[in-house]
C-alpha cells in the first residue's frame, strides 16, 4: 500500500517567517547547504516517480522507497537514471509508522536531494529482490535532505530561503566544484519554466475561521466560497505548520474533498496544517488567516473496506495493563539523572493535564527504534545532523464484520522517544531546574513536546504552545497552553470510551489518570519492615525501587497510629532507577510496643506517607530499668504493672536517696541530666517484687 502523500506548494504571496540562526524547526537545528554538500555522499535533483512502502524486517517499522528518476547529478555523478530514498514511516496494509520529525517526499514533485549511501540493514530486501543493482540511499541530515521545488522556485524552507534551479545549482557547484551532469555525462542546464497560466478566481470567506487539523470531525471540515474555482475538483492549500508557513501544504487524498463547485468548496483540514492563510489551486489566497488551534495526527489508508485512501484517527490503549503505556529508560540515558528528572517531569505535566496513561519505570539495554513493545527513552549520537529530538510511533489495525471502515480500530501499539547527547556543536542541554543559556536548549521543553507528539499531537504555528513548530536556543516551553490541552483531551475523550471491539493484542481502552494522582510518587518505594533486635533497639529497613527528586525519609514512631512523633530523617538517593536499600536503628525504642511509619519527601518538600508497621514490646514479666545512651534520662517499664502503683528510688554512689516517686501506668521516663556522670543505684518496689541495680546516669 503507498502512503498518503502531501503536496507543497510555494504561493507568491505565501506566508513566511523569520527564523533566528538557531530556530530548531521540530527539534531541528538548521544544517547549512555547505554541510548538506560537503557531508552527502552524492547530490542529485530529480523527481518523485514512484512510492512503495515496505516493513523493515530488523526494526519491524514501516519505511517508504521512493523512486526518483534524476534529471542531474550535482555531486559525484554516476551513469544512473535512478536513484531509490528509503524514508522512515509510511503505511503498508495496517500497519503504520509515524516519525517526527522526518523527510515525506511527494510523489510527481521536482528536489534536490542530500543523499548518503544506505547501509546494508537500512536497504529494502523487497526492492534487492526485483532490482540487485538498485541504488539505494537515505537522506543527510534527515528531514533537511531535501530541497522541493514549486512554482518554478526551490524552497529551503529550514533555512527560509527561495532560489531558482540555476540560483541553487550555482551554490552547489561552489561548495562541490563540479558541474551539474545528467545521468549520460552530459552538462546539465537548467530548465527555464514558462509562468502558470492562472484562472480567474477569488476567495470571498471561508469558515468556521477557527478549527482544528488532522481530525475526523465534521465541525472541523472548512468550507470556501467565492468564484472561478472550476466545476472539476482541485486543490486547496494551506499554511504549512512544519515550517512555521514557509510552503503552504494540501492533502492528496482525493478523500479529503468533500464537496466542489465553481463558488463553494468543503474540505478536510490537513494534519500538517497551521494557523495562516489558505489558497485555492496555486492562484488566489485568502486576505484571512484560519486558525489552527491544535492538530491531531492521522493515519491515510483504505483498511479496512474503504474504496480509497481515507482519514482514520487511532487510539490510545491501555496497553501495559495499569492504564496505558509505559516508558523505560535505556540504561544510558538512565545514568543522566538529571535528563531523567527532567523526562518525568514532562511526562507529570501531560498526566496531570489531560489525564494520559504514560508513566516511566525501570530500564532497559534496548538503544534502538523499532516496532518491538519496549517504549524505550534513550540518547542518540547518531541522529541524523541538526535534529535534537525524535518520536516514533508504530501503530496496528484490525476489523470483523461489524467493525470495518469507519469503525476499524487503529491504535498505537508502540513508540520510542531519543534525544541527541548534545545538542548541536557549541551547545548544550539543560536540563533543568534552571532556564537555559543563551548556548543551551532545554531539555524539559524538548521532551514535552516529544510526549506530545507521542500523545497524539501534530504542529501548530503558535509561539508559546508546548507543539509550535520550532524551539530556539535559551527559551523555554515547560508550560502547556490551553490549545495543548485542548487537543490532548479530545483525543483521550475518544481513547478513553469502549471501540467497536478489542482487538488481539490490542489491551482496552485508555484509563485515565486522575486528577489527585497525576503527580507519581517521587520514589517507588518497597516494603517497610520493623524487627526488635535487642530490649532497647528496633530495625527498620526498607528499600526503593527507583528515585525521582526524593530528598529522604522522615522516620516516625507513635504510641497508637494516630499519633506520630518524629525521631529522625534518613537522606535519599535524589534520583536513582537501580534499587537502593535504607535502614534507621531506633535506639530509643526500649521494651515499649511502637507504631513506625515512613514520611517521604521530595526536593521540593512534597511529601507522601509509607504504610504503618507494628513491633510488639518486650513481654517479659521483670521490670526493665535502662538508661539513655547520653545518660541523661532513665526509663521502666514492666507490661503488666500497669494501672498498679509501685514505688521508684534512686541513690547516689554514697547511698543517699536523692529521688522517690510513684509510677502508676507500668512505665514512665525521668530526666537526670542535672546530676554529675556516674554510678547510681535504683530500686523498684511493688506488691509482688522488689528489684534493684546500677547503671550511669548524669552529664
Amino acid at each position: 500500500m503507498k502512503p498518503a502523500s502531501m503536496r507543497l506548494l510555494l504561493i507568491a504571496l505565501s506566508f513566511s517567517c523569520s527564523i533566528p540562526q538557531l530556530l530548531s524547526q521540530c527539534l531541528m537545528v538548521p544544517v547549512s547547504l555547505q554541510e548538506r554538500v560537503s557531508s552527502a555522499d552524492v547530490v542529485i535533483t530529480g523527481v518523485v516517480t514512484e512510492k512503495e512502502s515496505f516493513i523493515d524486517s530488523n526494526t519491524m517499522q514501516v519505511y517508504t522507497v521512493n523512486k526518483i528518476s534524476v534529471n542531474a547529478w550535482l555531486k559525484n555523478s554516476r551513469a544512473l537514471p535512478t536513484v531509490y530514498v528509503i524514508t522512515e514511516g509510511g503505511v503498508y496494509k495496517n500497519r503504520s509508522t509515524v516519525v517526527y520529525p522526518s523527510l515525506q517526499l511527494q510523489q510527481n514533485t521536482n528536489y534536490v536531494l542530500f543523499l548518503q549511501t544506505a547501509a546494508t540493514k537500512k536497504q529494502s530486501k523487497q526492492l534487492l529482490k526485483k532490482n540487485p543493482n538498485a541504488f539505494q540511499t537515505i537522506p543527510y541530515a534527515g528531514a533537511q535532505g531535501a530541497i522541493i521545488q514549486q512554482q518554478n522556485l526551490f524552497i529551503d524552507a529550514v533555512q527560509n530561503q527561495k532560489m531558482t534551479e540555476t540560483e541553487l545549482l550555482n551554490r552547489i557547484k561552489q561548495v562541490s566544484k563540479t558541474d551539474a551532469l545528467t545521468p549520460e555525462g552530459k552538462k546539465y542546464n537548467p530548465v527555464i519554466a514558462n509562468p502558470l497560466a492562472n484562472r480567474t478566481m477569488a476567495i470571498t470567506s471561508f469558515s468556521p475561521g477557527t478549527s482544528r487539523a488532522g481530525t475526523v470531525v465534521a465541525g472541523d471540515q472548512i468550507t470556501i466560497n467565492g468564484s472561478g474555482f472550476g466545476a472539476g475538483a482541485g486543490t486547496v492549500y494551506f499554511t504549512n505548520a512544519n515550517d512555521g508557513g514557509a510552503t503552504f501544504i494540501a492533502s492528496s487524498q482525493p478523500s479529503d474533498i468533500i464537496s466542489w463547485s465553481d463558488n463553494s468548496i468543503t474540505v478536510k483540514v490537513p494534519s500538517s496544517a497551521g494557523t495562516g492563510p489558505i489558497n485555492v489551486n496555486g492562484s488566489t489566497t485568502s486576505a484571512s488567516s484560519l486558525n489552527v488551534q491544535y492538530s491531531h495526527i492521522d493515519i491515510n489508508n483504505d483498511f479496512f473496506g474503504f474504496a480509497s485512501a481515507t482519514r482514520q484517527r487511532y487510539y490510545l490503549r491501555n496497553l501495559d495493563g495499569i492504564g496505558g503505556y509505559t516508558f523505560q529508560f535505556n540504561t544510558g540515558f538512565a545514568s543522566n539523572t538529571a535528563a531523567v528528572a527532567a523526562f518525568n517531569r514532562s511526562l507529570i505535566s501531560w498526566r496531570c493535564a489531560t489525564g494520559v496513561g504514560f508513566r516511566a519505570s525501570g530500564t532497559t539495554s534496548v538503544a534502538t527504534s523499532a516496532y518491538d513493545g519496549v517504549n524505550t527513552v534513550y540518547f542518540n549520537s547518531s541522529l541524523p545532523s541538526g535534529t535534537l529530538g525524535v518520536c516514533t510511533s508504530n501503530f496496528d489495525a484490525a476489523a470483523n464484520g461489524g467493525c470495518n471502515q469507519n469503525n476499524t480500530v487503529w491504535w498505537l501499539a508502540d513508540m520510542d522517544i531519543q534525544f541527541r547527547d548534545i545538542p548541536v556543536t557549541g551547545f548544550n542541554w539543560q536540563f533543568g531546574p534552571l532556564s537555559p543559556t543563551g548556548s543551551e536548549f532545554d531539555f524539559e521543553s524538548v521532551a514535552l513536546h516529544e510526549l506530545g507528539h507521542a500523545h497524539g499531537l501534530g504542529h501548530v504555528i503558535a509561539p508559546g504552545n508546548v507543539m509550535h513548530y520550532a524551539l530556539a536556543n535559551g527559551i523555554v516551553s515547560r508550560s502547556l497552553s490551553a490549545n495543548d490541552i485542548a487537543g490532548g483531551n479530545d483525543k483521550i475523550a475518544y481513547s478513553s470510551v469502549a471501540t467497536c471491539f478489542n482487538p488481539a493484542g490490542s489491551g482496552t481502552e485508555m484509563q485515565t489518570v486522575a486528577a489527585g494522582s497525576c503527580v507519581t510518587l517521587p520514589i517507588t518505594l518497597g516494603e517497610l519492615k520493623a524487627k526488635r533486635m535487642t530490649n532497647g533497639l528496633v530495625q527498620l529497613d526498607w528499600n526503593t525501587i527507583q528515585e525521582l527528586n526524593n530528598d529522604g525519609f522522615i522516620v516516625e514512631r507513635g504510641e497508637t497510629a494516630q499519633r506520630f512523633q518524629r525521631i529522625g530523617f534518613v537522606k535519599g538517593k535524589e534520583f536513582s532507577l537501580e534499587p537502593q536499600k535504607y535502614n534507621f536503628p531506633d535506639k530509643s525504642a526500649g521494651p515499649y510496643g511502637w507504631y513506625y511509619r515512613l514520611i517521604q519527601q521530595d526536593l521540593d518538600n512534597h511529601q507522601v506517607s509509607s504504610s504503618i508497621v507494628f513491633v510488639k514490646g518486650e513481654e517479659s514479666k521483670q521490670w526493665k530499668v535502662w538508661s539513655s545512651e547520653d545518660g541523661n534520662s532513665l526509663s521502666l517499664y514492666k507490661k503488666e504493672s500497669q494501672n498498679k502503683k509501685v514505688q521508684f528510688l534512686l541513690f547516689d554512689a554514697m547511698g543517699q536517696l536523692i529521688f522517690n516517686t510513684t509510677v502508676t501506668n507500668g512505665k514512665a521516663q525521668f530526666s537526670f541530666s542535672h546530676l554529675r556522670k556516674g554510678y547510681y543505684s535504683y530500686r523498684v518496689v511493688d506488691a509482688e517484687q522488689t528489684i534493684s541495680g546500677k547503671l550511669v546516669l548524669g552529664n
